[in-house]
């Protein structure tokens, strides 16, 4: 059986754009054109809440970009988005059909859903923190969420949180090279590679510096006997049911 995700994108304001702070569920469907309606209409009237100059991805366009999506918006309906050299401060016109607002979505990368197709059971994957022995949460000051996505390698950007365990410094891993890894002479390899990895002879002390490249970190875990973090399977229900807990937590004022 075929099974539709719809994911919402939930954000923060850091006094320039709205960005993405974090998601949720939003919706489940076993047939693929109600999911993909519903998708497609949450998407446009989520492209008319904000105004233009606030949304990041036009935030940070170039002006090429910016001048394709103002010529292609005049072409529509006869209004201009950027003129002068800034993005209009107004939200998309109203005047802009539902079709060519999603076409705009696309050209502009506005999207606020994310619709992941499973062509059997739905399958996510999360971060899971060693340390804590519980499933990693992400948190800023608008917003807390479960750090998962449907394709493992997605969360390579996500394993930086897991400095949140050790006080947000330095992990400092003690024993020999060959008590710390299966691989000693890659995870020397490594270290030599990488200005942020540091071994302490003297203490027998492995450094994983601070605001280390996440990529880094997600490339020398494995080499690790004791690894930072797994990455695990996670049922879609057990998603349903952390994300219910931390709008709970958190009072979200849409959740239901």
């Amino acid at each position: 059986m075929t099974t539709y995700v719809i994911r919402e994108k939930y954000f923060g304001y850091n006094d320039e754009v709205f960005y993405a702070s974090g998601n949720r569920i939003a919706s489940i469907f076993d047939h693929k054109e109600q999911a993909e309606s519903t998708y497609k209409q949450l998407e446009i009237n989520g492209a008319r809440n904000f105004a233009l100059y606030e949304v990041e991805s036009l935030f940070d366009a170039d002006e090429a970009l910016l001048k394709q999506l103002d010529d292609f918006v005049f072409s529509r309906c006869g209004e201009h988005i950027y003129q002068e050299g800034e993005v209009s401060r107004e939200m998309l016109p109203e005047s802009l059909s539902d079709e060519d607002t999603f076409q705009f979505i696309q050209l502009a990368d506005m999207h606020k859903f994310q619709l992941v197709k499973f062509e059997n059971e739905a399958k996510f994957y999360a971060l899971w923190s060693v340390k804590q022995q519980k499933w990693v949460e992400e948190h800023d000051e608008f917003f807390a969420s479960l750090a998962y996505a449907d394709q493992p390698e997605q969360l390579k950007t996500n394993v930086g949180t897991i400095f949140a365990d050790y006080d947000y410094g330095d992990i400092q891993l003690k024993g020999s090279l060959e008590e710390l890894s299966d691989q000693p002479i890659l995870l020397q390899a490594m270290i030599t590679a990488q200005s942020s990895l540091k071994y302490d002879q003297k203490s027998q002390t492995l450094i994983i510096m601070q605001g280390w490249e996440e990529e880094g970190l997600y490339a020398v875990n494995p080499l690790l006997k004791q690894p930072l973090f797994e990455i695990k399977e996670i049922e879609l229900e057990e998603i349903q049911r952390i994300e219910k807990e931390l709008a709970a937590q958190y009072s979200y004022d849409d959740y239901e």
